[in-house]
């Protein structure tokens, strides 16, 4: 469900959702999300679709008894037979990344579909190029993030990262810069390296699909139709190595730092909420003694306050209003910025991981004060 009022005025998020809705309406695919209808009120518009209740792709790793190279490519295979179909059609999906492959069902051979057509695009031809840059670093591919233009090649460079991810449990690139990973995937003589020991006990095939798919030249870049030829993926002999142990404890890092980054986002909002609505009724000194706790207990009290007001709000929480209320500079801003099911929403998020923010909050003030000290010293 998508508010008209957060798209209102903007004719370029307008169009993206018109092209989605296109290209979903085009896509008749096993591995691909189903689209059913859509239809729009004076306020909303609604997008109805295949319902997946599988999970996504890593949860559901996660959670069996053994993985090995055999599973690997059996998922590889839906995957790369979605992008070829599109592929075939002109359409590049350039958000290629495991949140956005699911599972129909809970089911052991529950078909994997492919989602999210946010940022989707139809070529006018095969060869024809996009230069808007798009898509989630760390599965983005170089050349989107250029000026050289990109086209049906940048999704092969996100199913190599993907495998790359899969076999090993953590992210095949770690910069948070677009900079960063344009250096890191130069640096060495392959843009990914398979570190000792989590790679000792995968095959040189797999290893091979990999940069294969992470060819830094698109032009040269392999088809998903040449992928699906592979050596690794039509191979009879794959190797039966249990990766699940190995897979797991790069996964469940790769959780905590996801959890971590949240963590540090929330603070930033429990701190500006603080600002907007305490500042003018209490000193610092008033909260010094625990920050986190005092903001937290006044947001619940001020959410208490709107409660009567929110009892028949169903509306949720839009990108705009979010983006709004972080530039907000009063209480009346605020206000017109969030919806009150959004002001509900930080609060429960923020007494949920109360502990954490003032853990948080406690390790960035002694940092602080290190750093003082340092100062001083020098």
């Amino acid at each position: 469900i998508l508010l008209k009022k957060a798209l209102h005025g903007n004719a370029v998020q307008l169009k993206m959702l018109y092209d989605e809705l296109t290209i979903l309406q085009k896509c008749h695919h096993s591995n691909i999300v189903k689209f059913k209808d859509w239809f729009e009120t004076n306020d909303k518009f609604y997008i109805v679709t295949q319902l997946a209740t599988g999970g996504e792709l890593f949860d559901r790793i996660v959670k069996r008894g053994k993985f090995t190279e055999v599973d690997a490519v059996a998922i590889l295979i839906q995957i790369l037979k979605a992008v070829e179909y599109i592929h075939s059609m002109n359409i590049v999906h350039r958000d290629l990344k495991p949140e956005n492959l699911l599972y129909v069902d809970k089911s052991d051979k529950s078909p994997l579909v492919l989602a999210d057509f946010g940022i989707a695009k139809e070529l006018k031809s095969g060869d024809d190029l996009i230069f808007k840059a798009a898509g989630s670093l760390g599965y983005v591919a170089p050349e989107v993030l250029t000026s050289n233009g990109h086209g049906k090649p940048c999704d092969i460079w996100s199913i190599g990262v993907i495998t790359y991810s899969l076999l090993s449990g953590y992210s095949a690139f770690v910069a948070d810069s677009v900079d960063g990973f344009l250096n890191e995937c130069t640096a060495h003589e392959h843009p990914v390296v398979f570190h000792k020991p989590y790679w000792d006990n995968i095959s040189q095939e797999a290893k091979n699909f990999i940069l294969t798919a992470l060819d830094l030249d698109p032009e040269t870049r392999p088809t998903a139709t040449e992928l699906l030829k592979d050596p690794w993926i039509t191979s009879k002999e794959l190797q039966k190595t249990d990766l699940l142990p190995t897979v797991k404890k790069g996964f469940d890092a790769r959780r905590k730092f996801k959890e971590a980054v949240e963590i540090v986002k929330l603070n930033n909002r429990i701190q500006r909420l603080r600002q907007m609505y305490c500042m003018t009724n209490e000193t610092d000194s008033d909260l010094e003694g625990n920050r986190s706790s005092s903001a937290i207990n006044l947001l619940s009290d001020k959410m208490n306050g709107l409660r009567i007001h929110r009892e028949n709000a169903k509306t949720p929480l839009s990108h705009e209003s979010e983006k709004k209320s972080e530039g907000a500079d009063d209480d009346a801003s605020l206000k017109s910025a969030l919806t009150q099911d959004a002001f509900a929403q930080i609060v429960r998020a923020a007494a949920k991981n109360k502990e954490k923010i003032i853990e948080y909050q406690k390790s960035e003030a002694a940092s602080q004060a290190n750093l003082a000290d340092e100062n001083k010293a020098i």
